[in-house]
């Protein structure tokens, strides 16, 4: 099973028709929204598994609503 976008890197689901439900880390790894929830170290903000780099939840998101 692939740890690379589209699937996540925790579960390993392929998120390849929903890529709007990934979250982004600039290590190239993607992270769904309920493995997120599972990483958060705040409400505003998640650790990545792989590089442990803090990202902001809303921002790592590929679309983003205005």
């Amino acid at each position: 099973m692939s740890k690379s976008p589209p699937n996540c890197y925790v579960c390993g689901k392929n998120y390849n028709k929903n890529v709007d439900r990934l979250h982004y880390c600039i290590c190239d790894v993607a992270v769904c929204d309920n493995c997120v929830n599972s990483l958060k170290k705040s409400d505003n903000s998640w650790i990545c598994p792989k590089c442990e780099e803090e990202n902001d939840i809303k921002k790592s998101k590929l679309f983003r609503l205005k």
